[in-house]
């Protein structure tokens, strides 16, 4: 097999370069989908923590509170 020529690993690596590019922006988007969903369920757990937290506590103090 011939040794490749300077031109043609340049080609080759232009080539792997706009592959890569590609499947950055690809992962870049699900990264952020990623994200997104994760910081909806964030958002759910906390509310879901603070309305127990808030239960528990008016089933405590009601014996005060009344």
């Amino acid at each position: 097999m011939p040794r490749k020529t300077a031109q043609e690993v340049h080609a080759s690596l232009q080539v792997h370069e706009t592959q890569c590019a590609e499947r950055w922006t690809t992962a870049f988007k699900h990264f952020e989908k990623l994200d997104d969903d994760i910081n909806g369920l964030n958002n759910w757990i906390k509310g879901g923590l603070t309305t127990i937290v808030i239960s528990m506590l008016l089933i405590l103090l009601k014996d005060y509170l009344i």
